[in-house]
């Protein structure tokens, strides 16, 4: 049986120049000619700047209009915008207010809530400003210290694998900003975590896995992840850190008995829909897996779906997420089919033993992990992407820092050419609104994870298979 000689066997593979694959790459020797002069890397930097700044000045501007609609009556725009208003109704809650009821809805935990306040105190111009400058200066923070801690598994993160995650990954983060929301944070904590990580400072870690969770609470799955790979400081730190997030710090401001009628409130709102009734956001919008499957197949007539009671609908406020459930047992199999699939392609393959937390084989494992948890997610809109520079930083790192054949990296950036149509080139702004419409109705963006999601299996399977013994090596020796 003949080898593949895709690349040089991993476990042979050490730091240094005699490994470093980049400057015979296509990138690398653009890199050298093209990127190497000292103004360039500033240029880039000042593009980059503008390209944070701009949707965030759209952002502060946004939040200060008005507009009306019968479920959330008159508030202001962004999802910041919406969300002082609902801080605010907290502050009334003796008053009959209540932040996850009707004209709110308020999707998150009390804790971030509670966090608002000072924000909706500000006024909407002055929160505006502070909500754009701690995401866009926490995104270069986070940022760093990923290109610092992955320089550490080889050679440093070169200039032109960080303009490809820039082109790869910006899109989500623009959109996080123009529309106020909060997946950028996400992308911070998730980020400080992993970094603490690879240091062995796990019980800093478990404290921004925590503050991850309970801003989105997605990342969950990520520690599923840590506790598959025996990481139990961790996960026993981020325990302790979402119980003090979740109960003890919440109850300080609002009181034990109220803390858990708010808790009630959102668990109504965001959690049983969902988890207990099996209803699932349809609207285009909506690029997890499950959403675009039951899409589809409801959309095809291949799958009888019902939309919720009058009086659940009324309970839960789910006439602003269009949701439906299937009727059917084959359909209602559907999610939990696709999350148990999903589980048990990530237990085979985040499968690398290594005492080194550096290897970079954990990183594309954390990367996987990452894109499953939206793949998986009730629901997930296309801004919340903003785990992308994660893995794009990671693919392209891997993919021009390691010795890998031309024929292997032709294939590669093929996909990836594919990956940067389906999940970057679908906006309105390119196409049109009909036209991206059409596309978001058929999933684009869902299929664009997918094929991430593949493409990162690849790329850690022929890492894993090159670190073991071949069969000709072993008759050799």
């Amino acid at each position: 049986m003949t080898e593949r000689p895709n690349i040089i066997p991993y476990a042979s593979l050490k730091p240094g120049p005699d490994s470093d694959a980049y400057p015979a790459t296509l990138l690398g020797r653009i890199d050298r000619r093209y990127l190497s002069h000292p103004a360039v890397w500033k240029v880039l930097l000042v593009l980059l700047a503008v390209a944070l700044i701009v949707p965030s000045v759209q952002f502060v501007k946004r939040i200060q209009e008005v507009e009306s609609s019968f479920y959330r009556q008159n508030k202001h725009k962004t999802a910041l915008g919406r969300w002082l208003a609902d801080a605010e109704a907290l502050t009334k809650i003796d008053e009959g207010e209540q932040p996850y009821g009707f004209g709110h809805w308020f999707p998150l935990p009390p804790t971030v809530l509670i966090s608002l306040i000072p924000l909706w105190k500000m006024g909407f111009a002055a929160a505006g400003v502070t909500w754009a400058a701690l995401k866009v200066v926490g995104f270069f923070v986070a940022m760093g210290l990923l290109v610092a801690a992955l320089g550490r598994t080889g050679r440093a993160v070169p200039l032109g694998v960080l303009l490809m995650t820039a082109a790869f990954a910006l899109r989500p983060i623009i959109s996080d900003l123009q529309h106020g929301n909060l997946n950028t944070f996400m992308l911070i904590w998730l980020a400080l975590a992993w970094v603490f990580y690879t240091r062995g400072r796990d019980g800093w870690s478990g404290l921004f896995m925590a503050l991850a969770i309970v801003t989105k609470i997605t990342p969950a799955l990520a520690l599923v992840y840590f506790a598959y790979k025996g990481a139990w400081r961790l996960v026993i730190s981020a325990c302790i850190g979402l119980v003090v997030l979740i109960v003890a710090m919440p109850s300080l401001y609002l009181g034990p008995s109220r803390n858990a009628e708010q808790l009630k409130a959102w668990y109504t709102l965001m959690v049983e829909p969902s988890a207990v009734h099996g209803f699932a956001t349809v609207t285009i919008e909506n690029q997890s897996l499950g959403g675009t499957g039951l899409r589809l197949l409801s959309n095809a007539g291949l799958l009888p779906v019902e939309p919720p009671s009058t009086d659940m609908a009324a309970q839960a406020g789910m006439e602003v997420e269009h949701m439906a459930r299937p009727t059917t047992i084959a359909g209602k199999m559907l999610r939990p089919g696709l999350a148990v699939l999903t589980l048990c392609l990530l237990a085979w393959l985040c499968r690398t033993r290594s005492g080194d937390r550096k290897d970079v084989r954990l990183w594309i494992e954390f990367g996987i992990v990452l894109i499953a948890m939206l793949l998986m997610s009730e629901r997930t809109w296309k801004h919340h992407g903003t785990i992308l520079p994660f893995v794009f930083l990671t693919v392209w790192y891997v993919l021009t820092c390691r010795p890998w054949s031309d024929r292997f990296r032709a294939w590669f950036v093929a996909g990836l050419v594919a990956q940067f149509a389906l999940l970057v080139c679908s906006g309105e702004f390119l196409l049109g609104g009909r036209v991206a419409d059409l596309l978001l109705d058929g999933g684009v963006f869902c299929w664009g994870l997918v094929l991430c999601f593949v493409q990162l299996a690849i790329l850690l399977r022929a890492l894993q298979q090159e670190g073991r013994p071949t069969a000709s090596a072993a008759a050799r020796s």
